[in-house]
């Protein structure tokens, strides 16, 4: 049985596709990823269950970025167990800062942070390195975030040494957003 698709569908599903795409690449750059120390505004949408949105402009900040010897030494400290970066690997430590504002009642929803694949290191050529297993140095980048809070942690990650550029990538829709907002990509490099 063949199904034949109405063109006014297929005009507008190739239109879509092309839209997302330009998105996807526009975000990929390293002219528009946000430098260490600058902060971007983004907003969220927050619920308890499917269709009951509340909208929340949320603020997030690299704040510092440690990378290399200096980064396996506060790594070592937090957490003994920590193991040694692989071969032509090293550690980067970011220290993000977070806080999201109710645009509307009742406000009182919460994001989380540190859940898996919010945050992502990316090579300079946008290739994603693997999620890193290790304890990162306290506070950690993580936990349950109520509206009007500001929170402030620690997120490790591991990347080439030869990678001059790497990227950060944080994706709002892994933390409890029903809605995604936008992704973010931040410079790990000054």
């Amino acid at each position: 049985m063949r199904y034949k698709i109405p063109g006014r569908l297929a005009v507008a599903s190739v239109s879509l596709l092309f839209i997302f795409s330009i998105h996807i690449v526009w975000a990929q750059s390293h002219d528009t990823a946000i430098p260490i120390g600058k902060s971007t505004k983004l907003q969220i949408n927050c619920s308890e269950r499917a269709g009951g949105f509340e909208r929340y402009d949320a603020t997030i900040t690299l704040l510092e970025v440690v990378r290399g010897s200096k980064a396996w030494e506060l790594l070592k400290a937090a957490d003994g167990s920590n193991p040694q970066p692989e071969t032509g690997y090293e550690y980067i430590l970011a220290r993000i800062g977070f806080k999201m504002k109710a645009l509307g009642a009742p406000g009182d929803k919460t994001f989380d942070l540190g859940r898996s694949m919010q945050l992502t290191a990316f090579s300079r050529n946008f290739e994603e390195y693997a999620p890193s297993k290790i304890v990162s140095t306290k506070p950690e980048f993580k936990g349950r975030t109520p509206a009007d809070e500001y929170v402030e942690g620690w997120a490790a990650f591991s990347v080439k040494q030869e990678d001059d550029q790497p990227l950060l990538m944080f994706d709002p829709s892994s933390g409890g957003a029903w809605s995604r907002g936008k992704i973010i990509f931040f410079r790990l490099y000054e």
